[in-house]
C-alpha cells in the first residue's frame, strides 16, 4: 500500500508540513556542518553529520510523499527537471564570477564545484528519463 497523499486532507496534513521543513533545515545545517568539519579536518565527524543529513533529507521526503507534495509521474517531472539543472551551469558560474570579482576566490571556487554538479546532476537525470523511454 502506497503512502503517497495519505495525511492530505486530515488533521495531520498541517504538521506533516511543519515536519517536513523542519526535516530539511536540518539537512541543510547538518551539511553545513558537515562541509566545515571537513574543512577543519574532521573527517570522520563531517562523515557523520552528512550521512544525518542524509537522513534528515530523505525524512523530509517522506513527509513530502505523506502530504501528496511528489509528483506520481516520476519519469515526466525528472524529464522538465533535467534541463533546469544542467541550464544552473551557465548562471552559477557567472555568480561565481561575480563573487570573485569582489576577492571572494574561495567561495567562488565552491561555487564553480556547485555548478559541476548541477550540470553532472542534469546528465545523470537525463539518462534515466533516455534510458526508461527505451
Amino acid at each position: 500500500m502506497s503512502i503517497y497523499g495519505v495525511t492530505k486532507g486530515t488533521k495531520f496534513e498541517e504538521q506533516v508540513d511543519k515536519n517536513g521543513k523542519g526535516e530539511e533545515q536540518g539537512a541543510s545545517m547538518y551539511a553545513g556542518l558537515a562541509f566545515l568539519a571537513k574543512e577543519r579536518g574532521l573527517d570522520e565527524i563531517s562523515e557523520i553529520l552528512l550521512k544525518i543529513a542524509t537522513d534528515e533529507m530523505c525524512h523530509a521526503g517522506i513527509y513530502e510523499v505523506l502530504n501528496g507534495h511528489t509528483n506520481q509521474d516520476i519519469f515526466e517531472l525528472l524529464k522538465k527537471i533535467a534541463p533546469a539543472e544542467s541550464n544552473a551551469f551557465e548562471g552559477l558560474n557567472q555568480f561565481a564570477g561575480k563573487v570573485r570579482g569582489i576577492g571572494l576566490e574561495d567561495a567562488a571556487k565552491q561555487i564553480e564545484a556547485i555548478a559541476l554538479d548541477e550540470r553532472r546532476h542534469g546528465e545523470l537525470l537525463k539518462n534515466i528519463v533516455d534510458k526508461q523511454s527505451k
